[in-house]
């Protein structure tokens, strides 16, 4: 049973949902798409089964999130955000702007080119809702894709649907050095670092609009 701050504020009411530990996390891996409970899992290390379950029957019965099933390859059970659950897109972004003005993380932390996809998705401006090329990024042994329909950007892990109209193909250490502009897109692929597969326009377009937050603007005031 989750602990109460028995309360009528609405931040602590908020609290009550969310304040649990790994709930913010699943909502975040949620961000990328429908998942199943294995992926979930296996996207949090240190959260074990039983947690997990018990968490996600919490935010199932606050319509945070619901069972979905996934068509491809098979039909199979997974877990998707609802209204209410897009509803924290906003509240994630800030955690993330916030986030990025902490002091760097130990190197033993687990790290995903994933959750830096997540951050960059966010904290884009409206603008990026308009690059509606369907771009894969292959950062080291992830895949994940994006797209924009002039509403929102859809970003998930896993290759492209379909033919991607721009391929990004490089290691982490050049994804983050690009997500954070670093290194200009230019430079990596003269350098060899980096893979275009499309339009050289159309790569250095998507890191103007989706990159890394900067911690010292998101704290400065």
């Amino acid at each position: 049973m989750s602990r109460s701050y028995e309360q009528t504020c609405f931040i602590a009411r908020s609290l009550d949902v969310l304040g649990e530990r790994w709930t913010l996390l699943i909502v975040r891996e949620l961000v990328l798409g429908p998942r199943r409970y294995g992926d979930l899992l296996s996207a949090l290390p240190g959260m074990g089964t039983s947690l997990l379950a018990t968490r996600l029957k919490h935010l199932e019965q606050h319509d945070v999130l619901r069972r979905t099933t996934l068509a491809s390859p098979s039909r199979v059970a997974a877990y998707e955000l609802t209204d209410r659950g897009e509803a924290l897109m906003p509240v994630l972004a800030g955690l993330a702007g916030w986030g990025a003005g902490l002091e760097d993380p130990p190197p033993s932390y687990t790290d995903r080119a994933a959750w830096s996809v997540v951050a960059m998705r966010l904290t884009a401006t409206g603008e990026a809702a308009h690059f509606d090329a369907l771009t894969e990024l292959v950062v080291g042994e992830e895949t994940l894709w994006l797209h924009s329909d002039s509403e929102r950007v859809r970003a998930e892990t896993g290759p492209a649907p379909v033919k991607p109209d721009l391929r990004l193909i490089c290691g982490k250490e050049t994804f983050y050095a690009l997500a954070k502009g670093q290194v200009a897109v230019d430079d990596a692929v003269a350098s060899g670092q980096l893979v275009v597969d499309g339009a050289p326009d159309a790569a250095r377009l998507f890191f103007n609009l989706f990159h890394l937050p900067d911690g010292h603007h998101a704290t400065s005031d």
